[in-house]
Order: C-alpha cells, then sequence, then structure tokens
C-alpha cells in the first residue's frame, strides 16, 4: 500500500474492487447458463462434470467437498446426468456402499462441447483485452484471496 494512502482510501478501493468482482461474476454466470445450455447441461451439471474431468472417478461426498456445496445437491444433479447417460456410478473399492460417479464418453463429448463453447463467447466478448493483463488480473486476485483466507484462519 502506498504510505501516502489512508486506511480509509485502501478499504475503499478495495470495496470498489469487490463490487466489481461480483457484479462481473453475476455476469458471467447470466452468459455461462446460456452457453453451458446450448450444449445440454445445466450450469450445476457442467460444474460436477467439470470436476470429473479434472478429478477422474470420486465419489458423490468427494464432490461435494470440493464444490462447497451438500451431497444432497450432487446427488441430485448427478442422477440428472446419469439418466442423460452422462455419467456412470461405479464400485467402489474402497466402501461398499458409496459408489464411484465418473463420465461416460457423451459425459466427456458434453464436456468438450461446452467448452468449446465458452471458449467461443469468452473470445468474441473478450477480444479488445490483452491476454497479459488477464494474467496480472488473475495474479492479483489470487493474491487477495489468500490474504482474505489467511486472515479468515485468524493466521
Amino acid at each position: 500500500m502506498d504510505p501516502k494512502q489512508s486506511k480509509a482510501d485502501a478499504g475503499k478501493k478495495f470495496h470498489d474492487l469487490f463490487r466489481e468482482i461480483f457484479k462481473l461474476q453475476a455476469a458471467l454466470s447470466n452468459v455461462m447458463d446460456r452457453v453451458h445450455e446450448q450444449a445440454g447441461l445445466s450450469t450445476a451439471q457442467h460444474k460436477i462434470i467439470r470436476t470429473l474431468q479434472e478429478m477422474g472417478p470420486v465419489t458423490v461426498p468427494d464432490i461435494a467437498a470440493n464444490l462447497g456445496v451438500s451431497r444432497q445437491f450432487v446427488q441430485t444433479v448427478c442422477n440428472g446426468l446419469y439418466a442423460k447417460a452422462l455419467l456412470q456410478f461405479k464400485d467402489n473399492p474402497r466402501h461398499k456402499r458409496s459408489r464411484l460417479a465418473d463420465l461416460t464418453e457423451k459425459g466427456r463429448e458434453a464436456f468438450r462441447q461446452a467448452r468449446r463453447n465458452e471458449d467461443r463467447v469468452i473470445a468474441k466478448a473478450l477480444k479488445g483485452i490483452e491476454t497479459a493483463r488477464a494474467a496480472e488480473a488473475q495474479e492479483v486476485l489470487n493474491q487477495i484471496r489468500g490474504a482474505v483466507q489467511k486472515h479468515n484462519h485468524g493466521t
């Protein structure tokens, strides 16, 4: 922080940034809902498919913990994905009752299609913004998140 800048000024600037982040999150959610629907998915289904793409076969409680949502919510979404043949349940060698959720090939293709849609929308909407600036913004947001998490954990 600039030594000439008061804590109140710094607080206001960060507050303004946070409000802008919340507005951006809302705008992104609206756009991504439409983009995912073009691939035949809800945003919740896309998040679970993305999690399975990244983590591989895992249990519903593992997905819920990764996403920070309830196990019941994840189970409901997984059941919908199963009904669309985008997800399969496999026996879990480590636990008899907690089966593993895994993507089917159809689920992997739905993820790839959603990703292509996202890439197309992002490239079109953000064509005037330099990727280097985006990388800088990501770094700053990462630092802010780390500081907030550290403060939240009392360290």
